[in-house]
């Protein structure tokens, strides 16, 4: 019996993670007599806002901080790393909406004090790096190396910013419950940099495999298979890991989804052409190629549904994680439809061995979507979909396709708890 696996949505991390600081602030205040202001002339109403914007913005980056380590304890309360980058970018743009507001609005402390340009330089640092780390426009211009230099240093950035705060006077420094809740998010943020910059690559140690088998399948679909030269990597159908491949991009690690099985005695994985990674790879990978694989990470397995039927949506390269749970699939109790939505026939590359095992393992039907021929899949075209009240539906693919069809769903009465996708956008 598969069982149903729980974790924080984005609608409930953001008002917690907002609500914290607030109430440890209002806390606080109920029990401080104190003035609220720290020179003549201040507004009392400035200082209090352009502290707990600051405490915002140091409790946003301190737990993004936080996910930049992997911790699967961590990815597993939030839902799988997929939705776990997302909830981080998001926090990133939060963050620097507030760090512009605490700006703004922050009174200015007239004695000279070494804190304060220490915080303009940390505020500039930190705008710029969230910036360009995370702001959709920068992604799409900075090539993936620079976007990934430049996000390593928010660690010494926040380092900066924590500094600033405690360096200048502060009613943050004369409430004991507010001190002491920063103090903590300070060191649970620094802490997570230096586990990120100097321990991850010893405490989570690398799967060592080499290509047996490069298959380049057209339409700028590359496939590997690859065997392990050690102890292998234990997975779970759905789930991915970072790869990197010393002999051609050894300083970068790439998250790729595994396409078979966990008692399939190779590691195979279909990568689309999609960057210049990527397009490198097509070109340099040959058989013997050397892979250091992390892993593995993700949630976007069918633990995630109790549900007896089950539809798979998949869109182009988003079959991989279908794959594996394909080639896995031995449960008698599931009844499960497979739908593979690709361009044109020559896109289908793994047709034939999704009909063998539709045809091998009884629950398991699989069929394929012509868009060429039949335009975009739609749940009209779906039976399963129609009048269903107990039944789990997956999707991976781009972005637009799953949209299209979560809307889909939603609208023909499927549940938004029944529908499970990866947002495998991560950078």
């Amino acid at each position: 019996m598969l069982k149903q696996q729980r974790f924080i949505q984005s609608k409930v991390y953001f008002p917690a993670i907002i609500g914290l600081p607030v109430i440890i602030w209002a806390v606080g205040l109920l029990f401080y007599s104190g003035p609220l202001i720290l020179s003549s002339g201040e507004n009392p109403v400035q200082r209090v806002l352009g502290e707990v914007t600051a405490s915002l913005v140091v409790t946003l980056l301190g737990f993004n901080l936080l996910m930049t380590t992997r911790s699967r304890r961590v990815e597993r309360i939030l839902g799988g790393l997929d939705k776990m980058y997302f909830i981080h970018r998001r926090s990133a743009l939060l963050a620097l909406a507030l760090l512009v507001l605490h700006a703004a609005v922050s009174p200015r402390y007239p004695e000279i004090n070494p804190g304060k340009p220490l915080g303009v330089l940390a505020m500039l640092l930190i705008f710029l790096g969230i910036a360009l780390s995370a702001a959709p426009f920068f992604k799409r211009l900075i090539p993936y190396h620079k976007w990934l230099t430049m996000h390593r240093l928010m660690g010494p950035f926040f380092v900066l910013g924590i500094c600033h705060s405690f360096l200048v006077p502060t009613l943050t420094g004369k409430i004991p419950l507010v001190r002491s809740y920063i103090l903590g998010i300070a060191l649970l943020g620094i802490g997570s940099w230096l586990y990120r910059a100097l321990l991850h690559r010893w405490l989570h140690p690398h799967n060592s495999y080499k290509v047996t088998d490069v298959k380049r399948l057209g339409n700028a679909v590359l496939a590997l298979e690859m065997a392990p030269t050690g102890a292998p990597l234990p997975s779970l159908p759905g789930q991915f890991a970072f790869f990197t491949f010393p002999g051609i991009d050894p300083g970068e690690s790439h998250p790729f989804t595994i396409a078979s099985a966990p008692e399939q005695d190779r590691l195979r994985v279909a990568i689309k052409n999609l960057g210049d990674f990527t397009r490198s790879l097509q070109k340099h990978i040959q058989v013997g190629s050397t892979v250091k694989v992390e892993g593995p990470y993700g949630v976007f397995t069918q633990s995630r549904s109790s549900a007896k039927r089950q539809i798979w949506l998949a869109g182009g390269i988003g079959i991989t994680p279908f794959l594996a749970m394909a080639n896995d699939f031995s449960n008698s109790e599931l009844n499960v439809t497979l739908y593979w939505t690709v361009c044109k026939k020559e896109d289908a590359f793994f047709d034939n061995e999704l009909r063998v095992l539709a045809e091998r393992k009884p629950g398991l039907t699989y069929k394929l979507w012509l868009s060429d021929k039949n335009g975009p899949l739609r749940t009209e075209a779906m039976p399963e979909v129609m009048g269903s009240d107990n039944v789990a539906v997956f999707i991976c693919g781009p972005e637009a396709f799953r949209r299209s069809l979560t809307a889909q769903l939603r609208a023909a009465g499927i549940p938004r708890r029944s529908i499970h996708s990866e947002e495998f956008t991560f950078r």
